[in-house]
């Protein structure tokens, strides 16, 4: 648990450290891009802004797409699939360890394998 929650502190921490060279990125090419204008005009600052909110938004969409989703090569869904077809408490564990480490880190499948664990012993306890 202390594990998952440093790992999750250390991701939030890149994300805000990213984020934040983005916004000096973005910024810095709107000015790049707006050089030869007036800099204290009013509508140049605006133009600044608008540009440099639309690399933000560029920005947005492709961290969203490809960089979030690297290093997850599997899908939340089939992972339950796999753990909730297991007919027994040694298929749940048998499977769980087929899993990979990513998969078995991730919250919402621990969530789930839990759950049928849970529902496993109870099970069990109840045909003693």
């Amino acid at each position: 648990m202390k594990e998952e929650i440093n790992d999750r502190l250390l991701r939030d921490a890149q994300y805000r450290k990213a984020a934040s060279i983005s916004f000096f990125s973005a910024t810095n090419a709107a000015i790049e891009l707006c050089k030869g204008l007036d800099i204290d005009d009013e509508k140049t600052k605006k133009k600044i802004v608008e540009i440099r909110d639309w690399f933000l938004r560029e920005h947005q969409d492709y961290y969203a797409k490809v960089i979030a989703n690297i290093g997850q090569f599997y899908k939340v869904g089939d992972s339950i699939v796999k753990l909730k077809n297991a007919k027994t408490f040694d298929e749940l564990r048998s499977v769980w360890l087929l899993l990979s480490e990513d998969e078995r880190r991730d919250g919402e499948i621990i969530k789930v394998a839990q759950e049928l664990k849970k529902n496993f012993n109870l099970y069990e306890k109840s045909q003693n």
